[in-house]
């Protein structure tokens, strides 16, 4: 069984909580089969509405049990049947991949700021 991070699962799962199962990899180049998004649909969608493992995880993301349980659900489902697991690269493969892109902007800090008890300045503006 392939191994399954976290941040996969948390890129995908936060894909379908944004977009929609039906939208979420539109715009990707390629499509995702439908067995593909069968699959996921039966794992975390029930009568067109999210399970209870997808409905929590959507309302708090960064709890850790919330992740583990929605990856446990996907191993359990790659265990009993391993064409799951080609369904499962195949996302993966498809998902489009997030980047954070700063561009154009001006005074953006990306690193840690260590002032130690004094100011930061951040800006054009130094002298206000």
């Amino acid at each position: 069984m392939p191994i399954i991070t976290t941040a996969v699962l948390t890129t995908i799962i936060t894909t379908l909580a944004n977009k929609g199962l039906e939208s979420a990899f539109e715009n990707v180049g390629e499509k995702v089969s439908d067995g593909a998004i069968d699959w996921i649909k039966s794992l975390f969608y029930k009568e067109g509405k999210p399970k209870k493992a997808l409905r929590e995880l959507q309302e708090n993301p960064v709890k850790i049990e919330k992740r583990e349980i929605v990856k446990a659900i996907i191993e359990n489902s790659i265990e009993d049947n391993p064409i799951h697991s080609k369904y499962l690269k195949e996302i993966i493969e498809i998902l489009p991949k997030n980047e954070n892109i700063i561009s154009n902007y001006k005074n953006i800090n990306t690193g840690k700021i260590e002032t130690k008890g004094g100011d930061v300045h951040i800006g054009d503006n130094y002298d206000r």
